[in-house]
């Protein structure tokens, strides 16, 4: 787009008209720059627009698309738990063992995969200790072990290719059992693992003692029970029958008649003798003896 202003001045006739032409095609210039400059403005912004509405719409759509897909993930999974858990009326017996049975393979194969990661971890780190500038460390320990045991052409190739980096040492199981074997002879004779193990036990023995001794004892008051229900049908009268109550607690006055004597030995520094409790009096004239004299 041009615009050319073109003019011509006749003397003093025709000026006026010549300048309010002027100012005119002036004037409609400058509209059409101001015009030009506002569709520059808006050209950015419709640039903008056109790019970004489809952008925003698909997005919109993707999300949409990706909440559906994790509603009716969830979904699915809440249906697995409540057939693991059995407990719904809805759910057929068979269908709860299938669950379980695949949640038990699910667990497994899970634990696997992390038992391998936590072999392959450890005995890295194992790998990594020892030695200076990375020579005469524990890889080179285990690596000498390892050709020892894999002597040949074969194991020379493997052993190389993990001395070099080429294959990780810490990935191969025969290196993971040489360190597992070195750790275990080092732990038997550290102090501090030997206190730890031998206290471990000790608890361990006790523990054992005390529900061996909580298994006797329930024993003891079944027993006891026992006893008691069949003292009732036993006699107060002389010589009909043993009443196992009596004796149960005579024997645990028995008990502690011993316990009180060795308590006193201890105190009279093994001198004391306990008294003859068949000869002591009882206070009861029938039993003392002179009870029928009265």
């Amino acid at each position: 787009m041009s615009n050319i202003i073109k003019f011509s001045i006749n003397g003093d006739t025709n000026a006026e008209q010549v300048t309010e032409k002027v100012k005119k095609s002036v004037s409609a210039l400058e509209k059409n720059i101001e015009g030009i400059e506002n569709r520059f403005k808006s050209f950015g912004k419709d640039l903008f627009l056109s790019f970004a509405a489809p952008m925003v719409l698909l997005n919109s759509a993707m999300n949409m698309i990706s909440g559906a897909i994790e509603r009716n993930q969830q979904k699915v999974q809440d249906a697995h738990d409540l057939a693991v858990k059995g407990e719904s009326r809805f759910v057929d017996k068979g269908t709860v063992t299938v669950a379980r049975e695949n949640e038990n393979r699910r667990r497994e194969l899970a634990e696997k995969e992390l038992a391998k990661i936590a072999a392959e971890r450890e005995t890295k780190e194992a790998l990594e200790q020892g030695g200076f500038a990375g020579f005469g460390g524990e890889a080179d320990e285990v690596l000498a072990e390892y050709n020892k045991r894999n002597a040949g052409f074969l194991g020379d190739m493997k052993s190389m290719m993990m001395y070099f980096g080429l294959t990780d040492m810490s990935k191969n199981e025969e290196i993971q059992a040489i360190v597992a074997e070195r750790s275990a002879a080092r732990a038997s004779s550290d102090p501090e693992t030997i206190a730890k193990q031998k206290a471990a036990a000790e608890a361990a023995a006790a523990k054992q003692a005390a529900e061996t001794k909580s298994d006797a004892q329930k024993a003891l008051d079944v027993q006891g029970k026992g006893a008691m229900a069949g003292a009732e049908g036993f006699s107060n009268v002389v010589g009909v029958g043993a009443n196992p109550v009596l004796a149960a607690v005579t024997a645990q006055l028995d008990e502690q008649r011993k316990q009180t004597f060795l308590l006193q030995q201890i105190a009279m520094g093994g001198s004391y003798t306990p008294p003859d409790f068949t000869k002591q009096k009882t206070g009861n004239p029938h039993i003392d003896g002179y009870g029928d004299q009265m």
